[in-house]
């Protein structure tokens, strides 16, 4: 970690969580594909319970890298018997997480699903989907949290591979159960929920199997469980930064539903179609990502602040490349990119305007998410969460409020560009920071870019493989 090429370790760090994570989202399109095929309307619906489902997905993945972390740090720590009782907290967090949504949901769904958008048209389609989900979301919990403890054990393969086979299991439900195969009748955008659930339950199974038949360093001694806030202090101690940049990403998608809502439910579709899209971009900078933060924590834990720059510089040019490609197809082929999921011409012309619009500069979101994995890797967690704030909160909030007066709703669309245009700026003052801070050799950035100084040469030398 290191001697050995920063490229090369790259590769082998992030590409298993890359190609794991693209599947997996192209898993996601295929389901969004089979609901898409129901009407506007099913995609509608199905895209205003997103933020409650993205909420439950990420407090559970928020907690799960607590989980790692602790677990991995006191498993390194040779104690066993502790590592032990931090999983056991983790499994009934987990449970604890899927009750309360339970319960949340038969006493508040009606008022949820008005929060988050919901009219007259899309209300019983959502209460029908998102209550099936809400009884079933304990499903999601365990999964995530037992990935998140192997994980912290070291086997990052099998937490993949479980991730996987939830989102294959649901692709093959999916057409069964939506539009009725054999004896099975279809039941549209119930089937759908059912075939999440579903598929959610036998991965819980499937991963609760391998925990108990293949430990790894873990006992799982039900006799070390003890009740502990030192425990729970530990796990949120490092998720907490992240559940409050995920619970500010829900409450900023539930006001965009409420705000597309006002124009038709062909909008609100277009977006669920924008968000799945946006997100099978993303997918391989996020496993990147993975791969880079251990580099670049093991250089800043050593004190090579060399490394961990080159790590930086060499990261950050991967993902500019690796979202550009996607960034290419949807400039300059969105139809075909619509087309995939609609022949509907109103929600054709509508998604086009939106992936040009929506997308103008999305190439710079790559370093963006480089930098914030990096902050975290050096226990900078909350400057992460301060730099995602701001994009969110300061920036794409109030646009959403500004661009809508003057450009209808391609000012919506429009909202996310700006906002990830000046979200860069802002970075790249993070990182001019953060680059003054791990300088060894006191003299101003700018001039790594006037003149053929170390910093320059440096840099150079950072850009061969």
């Amino acid at each position: 970690m290191l001697s050995k090429s920063v490229g090369r370790l790259l590769l082998k760090l992030s590409l298993p969580a890359m190609v794991g994570m693209f599947a997996y989202s192209l898993f996601s399109l295929v389901d969004t594909f089979f609901i898409a095929r129901l009407g506007a309307q099913a995609l509608a619906a199905i895209t205003l319970t997103i933020p409650i489902q993205v909420l439950i997905s990420s407090l559970a993945s928020a907690t799960g890298v607590g989980l790692t972390s602790l677990i991995s740090r006191t498993l390194g720590q040779g104690d066993i018997r502790l590592a032990d009782n931090i999983a056991w907290h983790g499994l009934f967090i987990g449970i604890v997480y899927g009750l309360f949504f339970l319960m949340a949901g038969n006493q508040y769904l009606d008022q949820l699903l008005l929060l988050f958008g919901c009219n007259q048209e899309t209300f019983l389609l959502c209460k029908h989907y998102l209550s099936i989900i809400l009884k079933g979301c304990i499903f999601t919990f365990i999964p995530i949290v037992l990935s998140s403890i192997i994980q912290g054990e070291g086997n990052t393969l099998l937490p993949m591979l479980v991730s996987l086979l939830g989102a294959a299991l649901n692709v093959l439900l999916d057409p069964v159960l939506i539009f009725g195969w054999g004896p099975v009748q279809g039941m549209g955008l119930t089937g759908a929920a059912l075939a999440t659930v579903l598929a959610q339950l036998i991965t819980s199974i499937i991963i609760l199997l391998v925990v108990v038949r293949k430990r790894i360093y873990l006992s799982w001694s039900i006799v070390h469980f003890r009740p502990s806030l030192a425990v729970l202090a530990g796990v949120y101690r490092v998720a907490l930064p992240t559940v409050v940049m995920e619970i500010c990403s829900v409450l900023i998608m539930a006001f965009m539903n409420r705000v597309l809502t006002a124009y038709s439910c062909t909008a609100v579709a277009v977006l669920g179609i924008f968000m799945h899209v946006r997100s099978i971009i993303y997918m391989p900078v996020y496993g990147l990502a993975q791969g880079a933060a251990p580099v670049a924590g093991f250089a800043y834990g050593a004190g090579n602040n060399d490394r961990l720059k080159e790590t930086l510089i060499k990261a950050s040019v991967i993902a500019l490349f690796l979202i550009g490609w996607g960034w290419l197809i949807v400039q300059y082929w969105p139809l075909w990119v619509m087309r995939f999921f609609s022949d509907d011409p109103a929600l054709l012309i509508m998604g086009v305007s939106c992936l040009r619009l929506a997308t103008m500069v999305l190439p710079l979101m790559g370093p963006i998410i480089i930098l914030y994995s990096v902050l975290q890797a050096m226990g900078k967690g909350t400057t992460a969460m301060w730099l995602s704030l701001i994009r969110q909160g300061g920036f794409f909030l109030p646009l959403l409020f500004i661009l809508p007066r003057y450009y209808n709703i391609q000012g919506i669309w429009l909202a996310f560009s700006v906002s990830e245009l000046l979200s860069a700026l802002l970075a790249l003052a993070f990182f001019i920071s953060l680059w003054k801070e791990l300088q060894t050799r006191r003299r101003p950035v700018i001039l790594m870019f006037l003149k053929g100084g170390y910093s320059f040469k440096r840099l150079l030398a950072w850009l061969k493989w």
